[in-house]
């Protein structure tokens, strides 16, 4: 009987010296996540995050200096306990980056399962899989509320990788599919009278047909937006718009533009509703006319009623086609009207 007990006892110590495999983050979801985000809780005691990353084994969170604020502090989960390591520069308080700090609250770890299987459908790549996890408050978003928000890079079988950004509960806002995939590709030449259309109609999508613009400019890979700020009215933002998304993005003019469009000069949506495929397609065809020379082709439309060519008091919604020819130097322009009247011509 004793050697019997002593063989259970020595097999049951055995058993619990093996060492417990770690969990992948990435892939599992049986890890105590709401241990593990009160463990950084109580460190980090109320300090705003700026960052969360995931990866397959651990978890890093950059959280508000507790004393200075032009710092910040690194923590780490090992899936054992949560460390503090160095200091670093508080980019945010400087006003530099392009996130903002927010409660670490906001964002629920238990949550993860939720927000990784809504990736992974929104992603719809067969055989994708989850790379790394993030989670920041962009500002370079087209919301109007700023939001935290995860974001889930996947990569393809192929190596490809591209992210689904998801709110907390894990709704998906936004999706990046790698380079050349399907999605790019079925919109067509960027400059067709149908993907033309289909920004706009984006646009429409994003920013409501109520949204003041003051330009919109389209050339023969993206779109660039000038309008009044979602997050800030009154005031004006840009967007840069692709095949795959739009972002907000900052001006490289180092001083104010004396000649970009204001307020006062805004159009909706609802404004440009006549530049459907048909219109497009005839003033693609009038304009190529008009240049009167050969192998020319349409390069760019740009939408506004900030146009130095006309006098000041005519406020008329125009689309500016510009054509130009192969030797990418030689072009010329036709200014139209809603109704497709002539409001300006420069040939070639």
């Amino acid at each position: 009987m004793y050697r019997l007990r002593l063989a259970y006892l020595t097999t049951a110590f055995a058993a619990l010296a093996l060492p417990v495999e770690a969990a992948n983050l990435l892939v599992d979801n049986a890890w105590p996540m709401a241990k593990a985000q009160d463990e950084f809780a109580n460190l980090i005691r109320g300090d705003l995050v700026h960052e969360i990353t995931i990866d397959a084994d651990s978890i890093r969170i950059t959280a508000g200096h507790p004393t200075d604020a032009e710092q910040t502090v690194d923590y780490s989960w090992d899936q054992s306990e949560v460390r503090r390591s160095g200091s670093f520069v508080n980019f945010s308080a400087l006003g530099m980056g392009d996130t903002k700090p927010f409660a670490l609250d906001q964002l629920q770890f238990d949550k993860l399962p939720e927000v990784k299987a809504a990736a992974i459908a929104a992603f719809a790549t067969p055989g994708s899989r989850i790379v790394e996890i993030e989670a920041s408050q962009p500002t370079t978003r087209t919301s109007k509320k700023l939001l935290p928000l995860w974001e889930v890079t996947l990569s393809t079988n192929s190596g490809k990788t591209g992210t689904v950004w998801l709110t907390a509960l894990g709704q998906v806002v936004d999706v990046e599919l790698p380079e050349g995939s399907a999605t790019a590709a079925t919109l067509g030449p960027w400059l067709a009278p149908a993907t033309v259309e289909n920004t706009l109609s984006r646009l429409a999508d994003e920013f409501g047909t109520d949204a003041n613009f003051l330009e919109i400019m389209i050339d023969d890979s993206k779109a660039l937006i000038t309008m009044e700020d979602p997050q800030n009215p009154g005031g004006t933002a840009e967007f840069y718009m692709d095949a795959e998304k739009i972002t907000r993005s900052s001006s490289n003019m180092p001083m104010p533009n004396p000649f970009a469009p204001t307020l006062d000069r805004a159009f909706t949506l609802a404004d440009v509703a006549n530049l459907d495929v048909a219109c497009l397609t005839d003033l693609e065809a009038r304009t190529l006319a008009r240049m009167e020379m050969p192998d020319m082709t349409v390069f760019r439309y740009t939408i506004s009623r900030n146009t130095l060519f006309m006098t000041p008091e005519d406020d008329r919604l125009l689309v500016e086609v510009r054509a130009e020819a192969s030797d990418q130097w030689t072009g010329g322009r036709v200014a139209y009207d809603m109704d497709g009247n002539e409001a300006d011509v420069v040939l070639p």
